[in-house]
């Protein structure tokens, strides 16, 4: 059993923890799902709830408690107008958090935390980019021929008449027999130092 375990401290200092559940919030109020990972998700969650539950709430006060988690105006008066209004019957349970399996690079454990009421549309795919061979066929009316050089008459003529035959090589002169042969070593010289052998 662990205690005073209390929260996820995240490996963060408190301030960097708190501006990040700032800026995650912001994400969520305004495209209504973020992917993170799990560990922040379960974090991020009762935050997210507790605004949804002010924001039920109509004044200045309620108000003031939702602009400090979230920085922006627009955001602020989405939560009271858009938001809050859709889950006016539902007690709680406003988010929900589907996760994703370990992502590519650290391992961590992946999810997505959306609201339970969200519609996921699919974008549409954008146009496919026209290559360059496209564009060539397009700007020739639709066919494309490989372009040729002409050779002029006279080169055609030249290639038809038979080649000279090619001159043969003089043969090489032969080694004479005063020459070392290969595993003959070349007479050594006197030395270049000047000095004799003892005895001579």
């Amino acid at each position: 059993m662990m205690h005073n375990r209390a929260g996820r401290k995240l490996r963060r200092t408190t301030a960097h923890r708190l501006a990040m559940f700032s800026n995650q919030l912001q994400s969520l109020m305004t495209h209504e799902r973020i992917e993170t990972t799990l560990t922040k998700a379960k974090e991020l969650r009762p935050l997210a709830e507790r605004l949804i539950t002010i924001g039920k709430a109509e004044g200045a006060a309620a108000r003031r408690k939702v602009a400090r988690w979230l920085p922006d105006r627009t955001t602020v008066k989405k939560v009271f107008e858009n938001l809050a209004p859709r889950f006016v019957d539902r007690p709680g349970g406003y988010t929900r958090i589907l996760r994703l399996g370990s992502r590519h690079g650290d391992g961590a454990e992946a999810a997505i935390l959306e609201f339970v009421d969200f519609k996921f549309e699919a974008r549409e795919k954008a146009p496919r980019k026209e290559s360059l061979s496209d564009r060539a066929r397009r700007a020739a009316g639709g066919r494309v021929e490989t372009v040729r050089k002409e050779k002029p008459e006279g080169a055609e003529a030249a290639e038809e008449a038979p080649k000279p035959p090619k001159k043969a090589r003089p043969a090489r002169p032969e080694k004479s027999a005063k020459s070392p042969g290969k595993g003959a070593s070349p007479k050594r010289g006197p030395s270049r130092t000047g000095h004799t052998k003892r005895g001579e």
